[in-house]
């Protein structure tokens, strides 16, 4: 157990330096002993990657204080069940993917492949997400945000499939998916025809 608040951690440059981890304290939150630690990983559009030493040899929350389970067990655990072999997500996720091998390591469970995208950035540097309140997308009118974001990922959409269906352009867009046309870029600060972010 840990009882370490965020400010005694943020005092240690934002690492959890071990404070309890042989104090055999009765409660707060369980953070896991860190014994396989993952240094780098391979991501399948960035290639290998190397994740910061304080990060890789951090013990970290598995179930929070209020009693829920954190996100990186959670994460694989629903994975395994749900027997995902492939994950893609937004470049924002980089870093927790070790804790993440290393928790896949010690349940025995074969790891997964990753492809980490690259994120949409406002000019101030926020990532364009609804927790950071970014325009929400015209649910009567798709199709422009469909479209914004398949250039985002690297799609040279035909002027006749911009004018086909919906349908339309999601299965070209799956029959024309090439992994080497991602942008190679972490963050991306999107720029549309009408200078619109």
């Amino acid at each position: 157990y840990c009882q370490c608040t965020r400010k005694q951690i943020k005092e240690h440059g934002g690492f959890y330096p071990g404070t309890c981890r042989d104090k055999n304290l009765k409660e707060g939150a369980i953070r896991l002993k860190m014994t396989k630690p993952v240094a780098r990983f391979l991501d399948q559009k960035h290639g290998m990657i190397e994740i910061p030493e304080q990060l890789v040899n951090e013990d970290f929350i598995i179930k929070r204080r209020d009693g829920l389970f954190a996100y990186n067990l959670a994460v694989v655990l629903d994975d395994i069940d749900q027997g995902v072999t492939e994950v893609v997500r937004g470049a924002d996720l980089i870093e927790p993917t070790g804790r993440q091998i290393s928790l896949y390591q010690i349940l025995g469970q074969p790891e997964v492949s990753y492809l980490h995208l690259p994120l949409a950035m406002d000019d101030n540097g926020n990532k364009l997400s609804k927790q950071n309140h970014a325009t929400a997308i015209d649910i009567e009118n798709p199709k422009p945000a469909l479209l914004h974001a398949m250039t985002f990922l690297g799609f040279d959409v035909p002027e006749e499939i911009k004018a086909a269906s919906m349908n339309e352009i999601l299965s070209w867009g799956c029959e024309n998916w090439r992994l080497e046309q991602l942008p190679s870029e972490i963050e991306i600060t999107p720029r549309f025809s009408n200078g619109t972010v």
